[in-house]
C-alpha cells in the first residue's frame, strides 16, 4: 500500500499516523519519553532519546505497512532551544517550552522599549517560553556553555539534522522563537543584538512546505 507519514515530535512523545492515499487512517504508533526538572523552573529533555523515539516511530510503521512511506511530514512543539557542537551534538539537555528559568529577564525586557521592539517586530510574547529569552539566560548563567555552542536549534531542526547534515528552520517555527523578523521573514538585528548572538549560530530559515527528496529511511537510519 502507498501511504504518506505524518510525525508530531511532541512534548510528551512522539507519534506517527500513516494515511493512504485517499488519507484514511492506515496505522499509528507512539513512543513516550521524560521531562525532568533538576530544579526549580527547569524542564529538560534528551535530545537523543527524542531522536530514538522518533527512529522506532519510523521504523515501526515501516514494518506495519511492509514499505517505506511515500512521505513524511513532520510537526514538532514549539520553543525548545538545544546548544550543539559543529558535529550536531547536544552539549546539555534541551531546554523545553515550559521551561521558566528565565522568566525574571522576560519581566525586566517587557517593561523595556527595546523589549516591546522586537515584540512588535516578531509577533512572539517576551516570555520565558521565548527562545530570546532562554538564549539570555544562557548566556548571563552559563558562559561556558553559551560560548562553546556551534548553534542554538529546535527539537524539529535537530532531527532535521540528524536526517539531511543541514540547518534549516521552518518560518513556523522561527516565528515563534522571538528571534525571526515576520516581515523580512529572516533573523531579526535587534533580537540578534539582544541575544548577543551571530544570525551563523542559527539555522537558515526555509519555507513551512521546504521539502527533501529521495531519502528512504534506510538512508537515514
Amino acid at each position: 500500500m502507498k501511504y504518506i507519514l505524518g510525525v508530531d515530535i511532541g512534548t510528551g512523545s512522539t507519534k506517527a499516523v500513516a494515511l493512504d492515499l485517499s488519507y484514511q487512517t492506515a496505522g499509528s504508533c507512539q513512543q513516550h519519553y521524560p521531562t525532568v526538572s533538576p530544579l526549580p523552573g527547569y524542564s529538560e529533555q534528551d535530545p537523543e532519546t527524542i531522536w530514538m523515539a522518533f527512529v522506532q516511530c519510523i521504523n515501526e510503521m515501516v514494518n506495519k505497512m511492509g514499505a517505506a512511506p511515500e512521505a513524511i511530514a513532520l510537526s514538532s512543539a514549539m520553543h525548545s532551544i538545544i546548544a550543539v557542537d559543529a558535529a550536531g551534538a547536544a552539549l546539555a539537555p534541551m531546554m523545553t517550552w515550559a521551561d521558566a528559568r528565565s522568566a525574571d529577564i522576560a519581566e525586566q525586557m517587557r517593561a523595556t522599549d527595546a523589549g516591546r521592539k522586537i515584540y512588535e517586530a516578531t509577533g512572539t510574547p517576551i516570555h520565558a517560553m521565548s527562545p530570546l529569552c532562554k538564549l539570555i539566560w544562557q548566556r548571563e548563567n552559563q558562559q561556558e556553555l553559551f560560548d562553546a555552542a556551534y548553534k542554538f536549534i529546535s527539537i524539529k531542526e535537530y532531527i532535521w539534522y540528524r536526517l539531511f547534515n543541514e540547518y534549516r528552520i521552518d518560518h513556523s517555527i522561527a516565528s515563534c522563537t522571538g528571534l525571526f523578523d515576520l516581515e523580512n521573514l529572516n533573523w531579526n538585528t535587534d533580537a540578534m543584538e539582544m541575544a548577543k548572538i551571530d544570525p551563523a549560530r542559527l539555522s537558515e530559515p526555509v519555507r513551512t512546505d521546504y521539502t527533501r527528496k529521495g531519502l528512504s529511511p534506510a538512508d537515514a537510519f
